[in-house]
């Protein structure tokens, strides 16, 4: 028995896009590597959330020179 599936893409192999190979790929080979993806960035969520907690950012020792303050006013409203 013959399969009468057609072939996703007709053109070759290199002519094809990034999309395109992907699409050719079995649905379950796209479901395991879309299924990679997306462990890959929760676990790095999870770490990133993790190494934050255990070292915190300390608060600069200088204040910031490039943050200009407005000039200061006396009580008479003058500067």
């Amino acid at each position: 028995m013959t399969s009468k599936r057609s072939p996703p893409s007709a053109e070759p192999v290199v002519a094809r896009s990034l999309w395109q190979s992907y699409k050719a790929l079995p649905a379950r080979t796209r479901l395991y590597i879309s299924m990679a993806v997306c462990s890959v960035g929760a676990v790095g969520i999870y770490v990133s959330d993790y190494l934050e907690k255990k070292y915190p950012v300390a608060s600069p020792r200088t204040p910031p020179t490039h943050v200009a303050s407005p000039p200061s006013r006396n009580a008479a409203g003058t500067a």
